[in-house]
């Protein structure tokens, strides 16, 4: 229904912008603050794609929030998919 939706959407907005500062930092302070400049980034951009592609805002804001978190995801400098590619192995014990 609706209503399901509007809550998977809601909890996205609440969960992705504090996933994402996760990903990028170690410190609780700097990722509460990266956490907001997420949010603010992606309602700003998501607003404005939502208005000239003529979508609904809501969907277009998570959409945003994802794709940061996608970009996150990937180049990370301590868990990202791209940093995983590029560490060393780790040497096997006793060896």
């Amino acid at each position: 229904s609706i209503q399901a939706v509007g809550i998977i959407m809601v909890v996205a907005m609440l969960v992705t912008p504090a996933a994402t500062a996760q990903l990028l930092v170690v410190r609780f302070g700097q990722m509460l603050a990266l956490a907001v400049g997420v949010a603010v980034v992606s309602a700003v951009v998501g607003l404005y794609a939502s208005f000239y592609l003529n979508v609904a805002s809501g969907a277009s804001i998570v959409l945003v929030e994802t794709a940061l978190f996608g970009l996150a995801l990937a180049l990370s400098p301590r868990r990202g998919l791209l940093a995983r590619r590029t560490r060393p192995p780790a040497l096997a014990p006793g060896s």
